[in-house]
């Protein structure tokens, strides 16, 4: 492979810190010989499986079918799996109508002691001294998705193993259209309130009122894909696949942070009942409280940083100028028309004939169907109000106040 004009790991540092766009790496993880420079990429499906022994991963489990809204993790169930358990599953069960999805899940809390796992993964080439140690694997079958959402703080960088993976992007400017809740919780994710891997008509209708075009790429064993600071992305696996990706802190990440805390602190004080179980322990009052008071220091200093862009002798990368710089290395994703928009929501939309109730019967009580009533009566106006206290413009004009207040 040709390398005299790919960007080189010091314009990608840059680069990366720069970009408000989404772009594609192609190429980027091999070498002149057209090797790929991680080990990753080497072993075939039965041997990572070999690499990944019997370690039981806890699969969320969803369902191939139309619901009326997202299929929300605090609602999934969790089957525990070796990796051969679950690719020998998925090859006996070709058109199940489950989904599975090893997600989010840190290599180093999982493969601490497989040492040759961790260090199969290097963002050297990005400029980035990480590793295994610090990113976090993917590993899904068919179906298996990330609801539509955006990440509260950082930028995102997310490489292609295996299989072939599917992102609508969306910038943040399109945040108010896209219904943000904080319901259910999870600490630095904001959800948005469509179900685009099954979307209902009144879901596909508001959609196409966005005014921002969305973007869409299909990401190929080898592609990285950089996801830019608060662009919403929805993520679904078109077959097998498997991916590894690394959040990566920018200097604006403490006021984002102020923000979080004090959704934190409202989740705390009127909403324990949407935490999820990991989350609980950290949702008590002091803690959260505990958490605004450092982050609003952690501000008090942010007028003498500059951001990376400020120091660099050359104007700012923008997504367009990288591409046209390294277009053998750098592409740039295609932009959804609104026609275009309309025909993949449709798709999305009839691509299922059963509804997951259908799945569901004969496995719910009458007294879990009078909890869930009982549920839906007393805790929507609370879900209301927490929402809309943590609307992100409720949210960024109380942490507009506190910082003018801790300065």
């Amino acid at each position: 492979m040709e390398k005299l004009n790919s960007p080189s790991d010091e314009v990608l540092s840059h680069a990366i810190m720069e970009m408000n766009e989404p772009v594609i790496f192609q190429h980027m993880l091999k070498n002149e010989q057209g090797e790929y420079i991680w080990k990753l990429f080497e072993w075939n499906i039965s041997e990572l499986a070999e690499k990944f022994g019997d370690v039981k991963l806890p699969f969320r489990v969803g369902y191939n079918a139309r619901s009326m809204g997202p299929q929300w993790e605090v609602n999934c169930s969790t089957v525990l799996m070796t990796l051969s358990e679950f690719i020998q599953h998925i090859d006996q069960h070709e058109n199940d109508k489950k989904w599975y999805y090893f997600d989010y899940k840190y290599m180093q809390e999982w493969f601490k002691n497989k040492l040759e796992i961790i260090n199969s993964v290097n963002w050297k080439r990005f400029g980035i001294d990480k590793t295994g140690n610090d990113s976090t694997v993917w590993i899904g079958s068919k179906g298996a998705h990330t609801n539509c959402h955006q990440d509260s703080y950082g930028c995102n960088l997310v490489a292609q193993i295996h299989g072939r993976k599917q992102w609508i992007l969306f910038p943040p400017s399109s945040s108010n259209f896209l219904q943000p809740t904080r319901v259910p919780y999870e600490e630095s994710t904001i959800y948005s309130k469509y179900n685009f891997f099954c979307p209902t008509k009144e879901d596909e209708a508001n959609v196409l009122k966005i005014q921002d075009k969305p973007k869409i790429v299909t990401l190929e064993p080898g592609d990285v894909l950089f996801v830019p600071p608060g662009w919403w992305h929805y993520v679904e696996s078109l077959d097998f696949t498997v991916s590894v990706n690394i959040w990566l802190p920018i200097v604006r990440d403490n006021v984002s942070r102020v923000k979080e805390a004090i959704v934190k602190l409202i989740v705390a004080r009127i909403g324990k009942h949407i935490c999820s179980t990991s989350d609980e322990a950290n949702c008590t009052l002091s803690y959260c409280m505990n958490l605004l008071n450092i982050t609003l220091g952690q501000c008090k200093n942010m007028d003498n940083v500059e951001l990376p862009s400020k120091r660099m002798k050359h104007s700012t990368w923008t997504a367009k100028e990288l591409a046209a710089e390294y277009p053998v290395y750098v592409n740039l994703l295609h932009e959804l028309e609104t026609m275009e928009l309309e025909e993949l929501l449709k798709m999305k939309m009839e691509r299922f004939s059963e509804n997951c109730i259908e799945f569901l019967k004969g496995n719910t009580s009458e007294t879990d169907i009078d909890v869930q009533n009982t549920y839906s009566s007393t805790q929507q106006l609370s879900e209301n109000i927490l929402n809309a206290l943590c609307h992100p413009d409720v949210v960024n004009k109380v942490a507009e106040l506190l910082l003018q207040c801790s300065v």
